[in-house]
This record gives C-alpha cells, structure tokens and sequence, in this order.
C-alpha cells in the first residue's frame, strides 16, 4: 500500500508539472520515446518512482535542486527539452533512468511524454503536441500503460463504514 502512495504521489508530481507546462504552451516535440523506454516504464514503474522518490527526498541534493529547477522551468513555460539542454540530468538520476529503460539524458522527458500520451488517448486532445511517432508507441501499448495511470479509488471515511 505504501509503494502504491508513493508511486501515485510521483506520477501525480510529474502529471501536475506537465499541466502547469502545457496550460500556456503547445511546444513541437521531436520523438522522445524509445521502444526500450515503453517497456521500461510498464515493466519497472513501480521500483522506478520508489526509487526516483528515495533520490528526490535526499534533502538539499544536486538532484533535488536539479528537479526543483525543472519545476520552476515549467512553472514559467520553459520548454522541458530545452531545459534538459542547458542544465543536463545529474549522473545519479541519469544512472537511474538507464537502469529502468530510459535515456539517462532525457528519462524524466520520457515520462512525461508517456503520460501525456495516455492522457490523451483517455480523454482527448491536450494541449501539448506530442509526435506521432511517441504516439503510436505509446498506443501500441495502450492497455499496459492505461493501467499504470488509471486512478486510484481513494478510502474516505463513509467507505469503511467509521461514521
């Protein structure tokens, strides 16, 4: 239960980040995904955002600082490939990324691209263009990853008959 908190807590960072980013913009992506990258997020998602969250809560570490950065970047409609060109991925996460399947340069990208595109499959057009070459990808693997981002019921108090 508690690696399922944690690995919604992330996705639901990563998926708020990529809303504040796309309110303003509609950015042309170059494809970003991988096949590998596909895979890697369906097979290792959940020790993927456990051990993305172990490295991000490290207090004032380069790689927290580095995200926080990426953030902001977002937060003031920065497109996320150009930031990822002008202040490159620490090595730690970029270990991490290659570990699971992704670019070590480019995961973080890679997971929004993933989750946008499932988005949009499940609920329309977004205001992000993402390529149709990460689309079709990502549509090959709709069921797999649909699951992933599918919400969680949450338990409120009348669920659990403690009125």
């Amino acid at each position: 239960m508690i690696k399922n908190n944690i690995a919604l807590g992330t996705m639901l960072i990563v998926l708020n980040l990529t809303g504040l980013y796309a309110q303003e913009q509609t950015p042309k992506m170059e494809p970003i995904l991988t096949e590998a990258a596909v895979k890697g997020v369906i097979k290792n998602h959940e020790k993927l955002l456990e051990s993305l969250n172990t490295i991000l809560d490290g207090g004032d570490s380069k790689e927290r600082q580095w995200f926080e950065s990426f953030q902001e970047a977002l937060a003031e409609d920065t497109n996320p490939a150009d930031f990822l060109k002008q202040n490159p991925t620490p090595k730690k996460l970029q270990t991490l990324f290659r570990k699971y399947g992704l670019d070590g340069k480019t995961g973080l990208l890679q997971i929004m691209v993933i989750a946008y595109a499932v988005l949009n499959s499940e609920y329309g057009a977004l205001p992000i263009e993402i390529h149709q070459d990460d689309l079709e990808l990502v549509q090959k693997y709709h069921a797999e990853l649909s699951e992933l981002f599918k919400p969680i019921p949450v338990e409120t108090e009348s669920d659990t008959g403690d009125q």
